[in-house]
């Protein structure tokens, strides 16, 4: 192989290299460097915050999964998927875990501006204006004129079993609402679930929840979803 040949396909080789490069999505530590508009994907550039674990010595764990799950993550509109993500439900944050330029495992917390929804193999939470009136991470159960979502959360507590002072988290509670009209209601049971329709209304989701024999605090995501597109489906006709 002359010279002339062998830069050819030096030039060859990488140009095919490059090509596929330039039309890769950009990883996600360096999108959020470009929405911050810092340079670089360090996370100390990205957010300043990383995630420390104060708890080791607690029973327990404040995640609602006590590992870190692949999830779908929106950004600021844009969508990165297979990430290592961790929702610490006690402080109501999104971790993100991420390997640096040396190889070594690091914590992000995600900004909850930023964040758009997160999704762990269909349980998806959405960044919304919640009860409170502040950004919240809540699960999405049905979207509609008639929406319902749920929020989960723990408590982290003082136990004085065998003498011995020891702080645990408890099991993960959730609080269930149903949102109309630009208002959250929040249900325990049938009897407030109902509470949140019009009295004209009341009978019939009352007589539907009967005859399937369906209760509210122990619905699946799936019925759940059934009894607010029946509530939905009265309300259209009332209108």
């Amino acid at each position: 192989m002359n010279i002339k040949t062998y830069i050819l396909s030096v030039c060859t080789f990488l140009l095919t290299g490059l090509i596929p490069l330039a039309g890769q999505e950009k990883p996600l530590l360096d999108y959020l460097a470009e929405v911050s508009g810092k340079y670089g994907s360090d996370a100390d550039l990205v957010n300043g915050e990383k995630y420390f674990y104060p708890y080791s010595r607690a029973e327990g764990t404040p995640f609602l999964y006590p590992s870190q799950q692949p999830a779908r993550l929106g950004i600021k509109g844009k969508e990165f998927t297979d990430q290592k993500v961790k929702y610490d439900i006690y402080n109501q944050q999104l971790v993100l875990e991420y390997t640096d330029s040396y190889g070594s495992f690091n914590n992000l917390v995600l900004r909850i501006e930023w964040v758009d929804y997160v999704d762990f193999g269909g349980m998806l939470f959405k960044k919304l204006t919640g009860p409170e009136g502040t950004d919240a991470y809540l699960q999405v159960i049905y979207e509609g004129v008639i929406s319902c979502y749920y929020r989960w959360s723990k408590l982290y507590q003082l136990s004085l079993n065998s003498g011995v002072q020891n702080y645990y988290f408890t099991e993960p509670t959730r609080e269930s609402y149903v949102y109309m009209d630009g208002v959250f209601v929040a249900y325990r049971n049938n009897r407030s679930f109902l509470k949140a329709f019009e009295k004209t209304e009341r009978k019939r989701i009352k007589q539907h929840l009967k005859e399937h024999k369906l209760k509210v605090k122990q619905a699946s995501t799936i019925q759940m979803a059934g009894i607010i597109e029946f509530c939905e489906s009265i309300d259209n006709e009332a209108n």
